[in-house]
């Protein structure tokens, strides 16, 4: 291609071979490529191609794989202004990437008035079904965080199915198809679908896509009560992203993830780099989906002393509004460094905070704290 100087067939191949490598979970080898294509523009000046979008819009779907959410949000940015002379419709693809963006993060705000602009688009264009799939993506996503389960309802009811999933952009609707029934409580169609998915994605090598229906086989095992096989399945998530370098896939999961994680990270049997890998996904969800209730905050506190089901000890015994602090800070997995660093205290102090705050609830170690801490949230009613 290059003989002839069509550097636009140049420049195409480049795309494609990123998008295989990405497939097959190879994202740094993907990088790699995206790189001198990246050099290709630069040097034809191809900046005013259509495909100059694509390949920043990949891009952006790589940084936001590795959590580099800033940079993903900043390449989707720079898609949509290579698109600024042509129709609206054609920004689809980047604005689904700004939605990503907002949901790792945990802005479910901004995520709402980007889905609005969205789902106008969808409303107001026919889109290839790969297009589709990738919008319905965060859709189903946005509606799992929020709970909202008569939408995803909806949308079940109205979205075809494909016949096949032999491909990655098939693979895509039918994991929205069973995270929609997962959110609906119908594990059984969902695991059917799952079971499938996984069969095609390892027999066409298809990494990456595996690596992410690991991840929904691990939500429909955690939200059925079958514990032993989300563990199982999340250990070989983690394995498989020591490829992938996966991290944002795993922070949208919230809570449910979290309070996974911890559980491994205390059992402390991980290999090094899973150890390193879980500890890191947990630090974004703390810092980007950490939910009131893991502070202890007053009002919360408040409730709880006047719970008539609240354990004596804890009646006779206060504990302090730090040492509460604390505690939430324990049970949302940080290590006495990181809770030092987040009240900006010695970690001396932390030291005398913990042992004062043992000794309140009557526990002498870190794994019976985090249980305890579990049954009072389970006590005030919330799902952990």
């Amino acid at each position: 291609a290059r003989h002839h100087d069509v550097w636009h067939y140049a420049l195409w191949s480049l795309i494609q071979q990123s998008e295989i490598q990405f497939a097959q979970g190879f994202l740094q080898a993907a990088w790699e490529t995206q790189e001198r294509a990246f050099q290709l523009i630069k040097e034809q000046h191809l900046e005013q191609l259509p495909m100059h979008e694509f390949l920043v819009r990949i891009r952006a779907q790589l940084l936001w794989a590795w959590a580099r959410l800033d940079e993903a949000e900043a390449s989707a940015r720079s898609g949509i202004a290579v698109l600024s002379t042509f129709q609206p419709q054609q920004q689809l693809q980047c604005l689904t990437l700004l939605v990503q963006c907002s949901l790792a993060r945990g802005d479910l705000d901004n995520a709402r008035s980007q889905l609005n602009r969205l789902e106008n688009l969808l409303g107001n264009g026919r889109y290839h079904c790969d297009w589709i799939s990738n919008a319905d993506k965060v859709r189903v996503i946005y509606w799992q965080l929020t709970g909202d389960k008569k939408s995803a309802a909806n949308w079940l009811r109205h979205t075809p199915k494909p016949a096949f999933a032999n491909n990655h952009f098939l693979q895509g609707q039918w994991r929205n198809i069973a995270r929609a029934q997962i959110l609906l409580g119908e594990f059984e169609p969902a695991e059917i679908v799952l079971e499938e998915l996984n069969e095609n994605a390892r027999s066409l090598r298809l990494m990456s896509d595996l690596n992410r229906n690991l991840l929904l086989l691990n939500q429909l095992y955690w939200q059925s009560g079958r514990k032993n096989d989300a563990q199982r399945v999340l250990l070989d998530a983690l394995q498989l992203a020591n490829r992938t370098g996966f991290i944002s896939h795993f922070v949208i999961e919230g809570e449910a993830m979290a309070q996974q994680l911890r559980q491994l990270i205390q059992l402390n049997t991980l290999p090094e780099m899973e150890q390193h890998r879980a500890q890191r996904i947990l630090r974004e969800i703390n810092q980007h989906h950490r939910h009131k209730f893991a502070h202890f905050d007053e009002g919360f506190v408040e409730r709880l002393l006047n719970h008539p089901d609240v354990p004596e000890l804890i009646r006779t015994s206060p504990l302090t509004q730090r040492e509460w602090q604390v505690l939430g800070l324990i049970y949302s997995g940080y290590s006495n460094e990181q809770i030092a660093g987040e009240l900006a205290v010695a970690a001396t102090t932390i030291k005398t905070h913990i042992r004062n705050l043992y000794q309140k609830l009557g526990v002498a170690h870190r794994q019976d704290a985090v249980q305890h801490a579990q049954q009072l949230l389970k006590m005030m009613g919330y799902g952990v």
